[in-house]
């Protein structure tokens, strides 16, 4: 049976710890050298409280009692399917690169046999 709540008596603990010193419990869950530490002790010097929300949510996110990944509405993940049912998906290129043709330089001019009437470029455009 799975649990209700999604924090234990680590997490209250280190909740409590971060409302005296707030990077304290971000170096327990992250580490030193931590992208979250260096976060964590730039808001709490420059600012305090914020400081103090960053450490909680850390702890929140970093418990025990979340699961590391949970599918959004119930389905599978996509990458993981079978390919049954990426049957009709193909990541081969499509139009003239599949062809084989290559798109024009930038310097080439269209072959026309009227000549442009208007104040424009013949070159071709795509």
């Amino acid at each position: 049976m799975t649990s209700v709540y999604t924090v234990n008596k680590d997490d209250v603990l280190l909740g409590l710890l971060s409302f005296f010193f707030p990077t304290i419990p971000v170096i327990i869950r992250k580490g030193f050298w931590s992208k979250d530490t260096l976060i964590n002790l730039l808001l709490t010097i420059a600012f305090g409280f914020p400081g103090l929300f960053h450490a909680l949510y850390v702890i929140y996110m970093t418990s025990k009692e979340r699961p590391l990944y949970e599918p959004i509405g119930g389905e599978p993940d996509l990458e993981a399917r079978g390919d049954s049912q990426n049957a009709g998906l193909s990541s081969e290129p499509v139009g003239e690169e599949a062809a084989g043709e290559q798109p024009p330089l930038y310097d080439e001019v269209a072959e026309s046999q009227n000549p442009a009437h208007a104040s424009t470029d013949n070159k071709i455009q795509h």
